[in-house]
């Protein structure tokens, strides 16, 4: 599928079921061998649908989804709202950007991360952070979008002791510049 055959739209609570389809099977995909088997295979869709219905039914103002949907359905999502971290003030951050295996590697991500930023910014966070996993092959894309490693710390999943990096994008404006290009 090409970078063209997509759409993005903002998400609704109608798309809690499509997203946590995405969700449950970009976890199995992105995190096998890094995350312990047994949680991988206990995720659940009916349970994640629950929660993404809530998290959509609840959003707030500086807080939202994305979703790519390309052939009636969803492939892609991204969520985001105020950062989570004490002392970030008027920093958004991206809790979550998950395509399907199938269309990663073809500009869905960068353009999911693009709409995201720009509501960001509608929202009035002037910055951006990200958190993923140190193993994680997706931190070469943040890397190659400007993302600058902030700190890091470890987390606790399965049992296993992971490390998390921080990525930060100390002005929203110019990433939105850079991904208007």
């Amino acid at each position: 599928m090409g970078v063209a055959a997509f759409a993005l739209r903002r998400a609704s609570p109608a798309d809690a079921s499509a997203i946590a389809h995405v969700y449950v099977n970009s976890w199995r995909t992105t995190y096998r061998g890094l995350i312990p088997g047994q949680v991988l295979a206990a995720l659940d869709e009916l349970k994640q649908t629950g929660y993404w219905w809530r998290v959509l039914c609840e959003s707030s103002r500086g807080c939202g989804a994305v979703v790519a949907e390309g052939r009636f359905r969803v492939i892609g999502f991204s969520a985001f709202g105020p950062a989570r971290e004490e002392g970030f003030s008027r920093c958004g951050e991206v809790y979550t950007l998950y395509l399907l295996d199938a269309y990663q590697g073809c500009g869905i991500g960068r353009r999911l991360l693009s709409a995201s930023v720009d509501d960001m910014a509608g929202a009035g966070y002037t910055s951006m952070c990200v958190w993923v996993l140190a193993r994680n092959p997706a931190r070469e894309f943040y890397e190659h979008l400007g993302g600058v490693e902030l700190s890091s710390r470890d987390i606790r999943v399965g049992g296993r002791r992971l490390e998390e990096i921080c990525y930060l994008w100390p002005d929203l404006r110019r990433l939105a510049a850079l991904e208007r290009r």
